[in-house]
């Protein structure tokens, strides 16, 4: 019988307080029983089809893997942002706590708390997902959510690069960053680049003015921030849209001039002008950019900067998150900043542009809590079955265990549920006879 693979190919990355999160157990289903307290009914699933199969190093194999790693990202954010606060209900005035960020919540409590949590699959993807639970939409703090939100995204933007080329436009990402060293807050800095960024463009006649002769059609913005050596570094990537070519030098000229002046006039450091803006082509076929954009697309850039990985000793948020585990350093830097960067968006369009490009208006929640229409339900997952999962951190390995048994017609699910069952009983066995 295959089960998930039980080798650890992080190689304890995330500490044993997290190796569950990517470890399945790997016991025979005769010795899989639990003892002592029941878990309820429980039927196993039924499959209709054949196949199935969980190889390493593998399209599959690294995206189950990924799948686990963003729960267990997910789980250590929900340990560092604990912090609550009082809110009132609008319907009877009462009042009540709740977390800060909602991340704490995410894929752990149902949605409708009068309905069950199920399983669902999609026969396209051959993906399960979890249905009926909460979704915080957190894409700076959740990983979950971030995967799905940033991948909708980024298929908005490969649909706006697309329509703006099949019209004739021409498109530059354009990069500003400004100077920053370590000990200089975080809130301070994203603050003073937001004021620049609007000094900048307030500017009608040598800003807006210049733009529009030169056939300016709009805009999309996108925020990003590292950790590194010289401390936080926020910073823009923003497409330019124009309807016909632009010389790269007369625009990286046009914009360093105008945003050194925008950052002393917001009190920031001044950026220097070969350093503070860079004018990237975004139909380069030669230099950096055209194999970045071979390899990834332009619209990766602008949708992955929390979630990839960190360049030249930059750390990404979610980086942090990696090393916050071993290191309470990054807990607070972390902690820092999802406060900062709390309901700040993470690509703002401007007025009228998706419209000219065809590309539906919806929100980070609505792309989080967005299930896959063509799924089909598969199986219900008991509350003690679901407290057990939660306990022991094995959703994502919940996931493919039902995955395949879809397949094949296995029995993974039921062994894992009973293995951690196993253990469960131990540790209650343990409270009682302590």
């Amino acid at each position: 019988m295959d089960y998930v693979s039980n080798e650890h190919p992080t190689g304890g990355f995330f500490g044993g307080g997290y190796e569950s999160a990517f470890q399945a157990i790997r016991l025979d289903s005769d010795k899989n029983q639990a003892t002592g307290q029941p878990l309820g009914n429980y039927t196993k699933s039924h499959a209709f089809h054949c196949g199935g199969g969980f190889e390493k190093n593998t399209p599959v194999y690294d995206s189950v893997l990924a799948r686990t790693q963003r729960y267990a990202l997910q789980d250590i954010a929900s340990s560092i942002l604990t912090e609550k606060e009082t809110r009132i209900n609008k319907k009877d005035g009462s009042s009540y706590e709740t977390l800060v960020h909602r991340v704490g919540y995410c894929c752990k409590q149902r949605r409708d708390a009068s309905k069950s949590i199920f399983v669902r699959y999609n026969e396209k993807r051959n993906k399960a997902h979890f249905d009926n639970l909460q979704r915080c939409g957190g894409i700076w703090t959740c990983a979950v959510c971030a995967h799905q939100i940033t991948e909708g995204r980024r298929d908005e933007l490969k649909i706006a690069m697309d329509n703006a080329r099949a019209k004739g436009w021409f498109v530059y990402m354009v990069t500003f960053t400004n100077r920053h060293h370590v000990g200089d807050s975080l809130r301070d800095l994203l603050q003073g680049q937001e004021k620049a960024f609007k000094k900048m463009w307030a500017r009608r006649e040598q800003v807006q003015g210049v733009l529009k002769k030169l056939g300016y059609v709009g805009r999309i913005r996108a925020t990003e921030v590292t950790y590194g050596d010289n401390g936080w570094h926020p910073h823009y990537h923003i497409l330019f849209f124009f309807d016909h070519e632009i010389n790269v030098q007369g625009l990286q000229s046009l914009f360093a001039y105008e945003w050194q002046r925008a950052c002393i006039k917001s009190g920031m450091k001044a950026p220097s002008l070969d350093r503070g803006v860079d004018v990237k082509k975004g139909k380069a076929v030669d230099s950096a950019l055209g194999d970045y954009l071979a390899k990834w697309g332009l619209e990766h850039e602008m949708t992955k900067g929390h979630t990839k990985k960190g360049k030249k000793n930059g750390l990404t948020p979610f980086d942090l998150l990696r090393q916050s585990v071993d290191n309470p350093k990054y807990r607070a830097l972390f902690k820092q900043f999802a406060d900062v960067f709390k309901g700040q968006r993470q690509l703002y369009w401007s007025d009228g542009l998706k419209a000219l490009l065809s590309v539906a208006n919806l929100t980070d929640e609505e792309l989080a809590q967005e299930t896959e229409k063509e799924s089909i339900e598969i199986q219900e997952v008991a509350t003690q079955i679901w407290r057990l999962v939660l306990r022991y951190k094995f959703r994502g390995q919940y996931l493919r265990a039902c995955e395949l048994d879809y397949l094949d017609g296995g029995s993974r699910v039921y062994d894992l549920v009973m293995s951690y069952a196993v253990i469960e009983q131990e540790r209650l066995n343990a409270l009682d006879s302590g």
